[in-house]
């Protein structure tokens, strides 16, 4: 029989018997005991509890003789105080002893150790308790010398040629695609004819692919299906646009290419493989005359004014990408600085975080779930050293943080709030509501601009040289 309880926490110390012994410089074994008094006092207490509550046939709730209570619940009191225990003793032996966890303990006790045959766990009247508790902890990072260090600043000039470029770009994202005629239509409605494709023209397309083998082509489910794209964008594996340079809407074509040798599936690097490819429609892009009028249609005052904002947004953005280059320096001469060991799970979860932005990357370029898992099981090993390096790198600028006392103020994070509402171009409330309520999404933006802030620090306390891109 098995009953729904609540025994709740105590929130008085326990008088128990804790030893700590340095398994390594991240790890902490416990051996904790808890004298038997204090369970078989938690055992009657959950028995009384029950009492209150529990019905059983012939007696009304709380009128149930107590022995007929331990009759029909005692396995139950026995496994939830047993578990209860360990968790209150667990959380007080690690605030006792100041120790700062990472990830979930590996409990034994001497009935059962990790991995061995079931044990019911459970305690009994007048029974000691006794376990162990293996845990990682944050490893103490023993700072070296990080001021002075030596990094290159790359000077922000920008030329005439940079401008246009970045009007040119908002000039294509106006472009319009407009069908190439001249051609006949087929029966099935689709356009025949007309111009050849050339570079730069967007085509649709149906492919059907395969591996070609000994015994002819083996036919890949990942290599068949239908696409939009721009010839010469290099949206697909190296050969293939090329390819459709000079077919024709209505227009099919076989041809064999080979995957690059550092091909993200490794089951398809340096192999050939034969394309079976139909044109269904040809378009060519239309670019807006840049003038005053596309200008003022863009929400420029005029083409001056456009010009200005381009080169303002220009600007900052090589800014920030010489930003970004003197952080990855910093943080790469800092690794070098400090050795010390990383909690296992913390790379994990670290190595989960880059996996799945990379899995979600290569599905937006319409890659197979089948081909996204081989991809990431060949940069299983490169994801896991970058998020080793992560990991180092945010246990030493926190470290720093610590070390030179830095700390964010609650107007930093509200100037933080808004500044990602202008970015995003959303309402400022949505986002101040988004990390109000959730205090752990609040606690990780404070930590970000922290770290922020230890990097500017470490940066304005570097020895840095200027130099021309």
């Amino acid at each position: 029989m098995t009953f729904e309880g609540d025994f709740g926490y105590s929130t008085e110390p326990m008088q128990l018997s804790i030893e700590v012994e340095k398994v390594s410089g991240i790890s902490r074994k416990l051996s904790v005991r808890v004298p038997a008094e204090i369970v078989s006092k938690r055992i009657e207490g959950a028995y009384v509890e029950l009492q209150k509550t529990v019905a059983l046939k012939g007696f009304r709730p709380g009128n149930a003789p107590i022995t007929m209570i331990k009759q029909y619940y005692k396995d139950d009191v026995q496994h939830r105080v047993f578990h209860t225990l360990i968790d209150e003793t667990y959380e007080q032996a690690i605030r006792e002893n100041k120790l700062k966890t990472v990830g979930r303990p590996k409990i034994e006790t001497p009935q059962h150790k990790t991995g061995a045959d079931e044990h019911a766990h459970t305690i009994e009247t007048g029974q000691e308790l006794v376990y162990t508790a293996q845990v990682d902890i944050l490893p103490e990072v023993e700072l070296k010398d990080y001021t002075g260090i030596p990094l290159k600043e790359n000077s922000v000039d920008l030329t005439d040629k940079d401008i246009e470029t970045v009007i040119s770009a908002i000039a294509d994202s106006q472009a319009q695609l407009i069908p190439v005629t001249g051609g006949l239509v087929g029966a099935d409605g689709k356009p025949m004819g007309g111009r050849e494709a050339r570079k730069g023209d967007f085509v649709d397309v149906d492919f059907d692919g395969g591996l070609v083998t000994d015994s002819g082509v083996e036919k890949q489910a990942g290599m068949k299906g239908s696409r939009t794209l721009e010839i010469g964008s290099g949206s697909l594996i190296e050969g293939f646009e090329e390819q459709i340079i000079g077919m024709k809407s209505g227009e099919n074509k076989t041809f064999r290419i080979s995957f690059p040798k550092d091909y993200h599936a490794a089951d398809l690097a340096n192999k050939e493989a034969e394309f079976s490819v139909v044109v269904n429609s040809l378009k060519e892009k239309k670019m807006p005359e840049i003038d005053e009028e596309f200008a003022k249609g863009m929400g420029y005052e005029n083409l001056s004014d456009m010009k200005k904002k381009a080169e303002e947004h220009l600007r900052r953005e090589r800014t920030r990408e010489v930003e970004n280059s003197m952080k990855s320096e910093l943080i790469e001469a800092l690794i070098a600085k400090h050795k010390f060991e990383v909690p296992v799970a913390l790379v994990q979860e670290q190595t989960r975080t880059l996996a799945n932005s990379f899995a979600s990357n290569l599905k937006q370029q319409g890659l197979t779930d089948a081909m996204i898992g081989e991809a990431i099981t060949t940069q299983m090993e490169e994801l896991k050293k970058r998020a080793e390096d992560q990991v180092k790198a945010s246990l030493i600028l926190d470290a720093i943080a610590d070390q030179e006392q830095v700390s964010v103020s609650s107007r930093e994070i509200d100037d933080e709030i808004e500044e990602m509402a202008v970015s995003m171009q959303t309402d400022e409330a949505k986002v101040r509501e988004f990390y109000e309520k959730n205090p752990q999404r609040r606690a990780d933006l404070e930590y970000r601009i922290r770290e922020d802030k230890t990097v500017k620090l470490l940066i304005e306390k570097a020895k840095v040289r200027k130099v021309k891109p």
